[in-house]
């Protein structure tokens, strides 16, 4: 990789350093959803239930991605850390 530091092969001796590019965190709201109503009031939410069973939310800051299911289950995607994608989750719910 270009512009990459050396790696020091005392604390990684096989010379790989993984890093960290997308966090997944679930969420049980523990009630139904009514899902055609968050994406009424959500301006960056998209439901078409003839093609996916979840309104799918964008975040634009942390950048991801949040599922948001009728049964009250929530995935959310994208996060390059533990803290973004509690944000992220956190920041979904404010519908």
């Amino acid at each position: 990789m270009e512009g990459s530091e050396p790696v020091d092969l005392t604390k990684h001796p096989s010379g790989i350093i993984p890093t960290l590019q997308n966090i997944v965190s679930t969420v049980n709201l523990d009630c139904k959803l009514d899902l055609k109503a968050i994406a009424l009031q959500a301006r960056n939410a998209e439901y078409n239930p003839k093609r996916f069973a979840a309104v799918i939310m964008r975040i634009r800051e942390p950048k991801t991605t949040a599922l948001i299911f009728a049964s009250g289950k929530m995935v959310c995607t994208g996060a390059k850390s533990e803290q973004q994608s509690k944000l992220a989750a956190r920041k979904s719910m404010l519908v």
